[in-house]
């Protein structure tokens, strides 16, 4: 189901007030996910566009995964999640919680969360994210309305791929030099890429490379080769070099950063 179908389809289902305390919204979070949550939160609060798109409105409530283990943990659900969403709407109407990376939820703190899923106060509206539907709780999934959006891989391709998964898949890189030897050859990737793009690719180029570097730290941890709190750091380290080298910083120390930081499976 393409984002805006889904969007209707949830759209029709609150306006004529059969909506599903909660939906199970499963594909890329920076994109489809993302586009639905915004769609949502701008028909529900159609005159608070600023506070939406600041995330500070006072009837919209974000759980994000936290700390390094990029966790959500029974203490975070109950007091940034449970009591802000069991208080009197500010507006007087909805109150919507949002939660990015609902895969990252510990069993405690999803064991928590479902007595306030089964039976929210009226105008509740629950949106859990994933990228990762197949390691959701059986419970939660069952308590919710699951919608499938198009996860497109994004990834580099021929010898692009091939030139990252050497390095990403080359073996004894625990040390400061081998880090910042794959480091710097990540980057010479990359430059190689962007020089050879358009300049209105360019964008594009990073955002596949990164992708494609995310692609291999998930496959560590689905493979067992890192320990789940091990990976999870490595995606937050990768997340965070995407978004430095949007701020033009040079790819080589971002790169080399990113490497350091990282766990790199024996």
């Amino acid at each position: 189901m393409n984002p805006l179908d889904a969007y209707d389809l949830i759209s029709r289902a609150i306006d004529g007030g059969h909506a599903a305390h909660g939906y199970l919204i499963c594909g890329d979070l920076g994109g489809g996910c993302s586009d639905i949550t915004e769609r949502l939160l701008l028909k529900l609060f159609p005159n608070e566009v600023a506070q939406i798109e600041k995330r500070c409105h006072p009837d919209v409530v974000y759980l994000t995964p936290e700390g390094k283990s990029r966790t959500i943990h029974t203490a975070s659900m109950r007091e940034r999640l449970i009591e802000p969403m069991s208080t009197t709407a500010f507006s007087g109407g909805w109150k919507v919680g949002v939660i990015v990376g609902a895969d990252r939820l510990e069993v405690a703190a999803a064991n928590s969360f479902l007595k306030s899923l089964e039976e929210p106060p009226p105008k509740t509206l629950y949106l859990l994210l994933t990228d990762q539907p197949d390691s959701i709780l059986p419970t939660i999934v069952s308590r919710t309305q699951r919608i499938d959006l198009p996860m497109p891989s994004g990834v580099l391709e021929g010898d692009a791929y091939e030139q990252v998964a050497e390095v990403m898949q080359g073996e004894g890189c625990d040390g400061i030099l081998q880090k910042a030897q794959a480091g710097r050859r990540l980057a010479e990737i990359l430059g190689e890429l962007k020089a050879e793009a358009e300049d209105e690719d360019v964008a594009l180029v990073r955002k596949s490379f990164y992708k494609t570097v995310m692609g291999f730290v998930r496959a560590w941890m689905i493979e067992g080769r890192l320990e789940r709190y091990q990976a999870f750091r490595d995606i937050e380290a990768v997340e965070d070099a995407y978004r430095q080298s949007e701020r033009s910083m040079g790819d080589e120390a971002v790169l080399c950063f990113m490497a350091d930081r990282m766990t790199w499976p024996k």
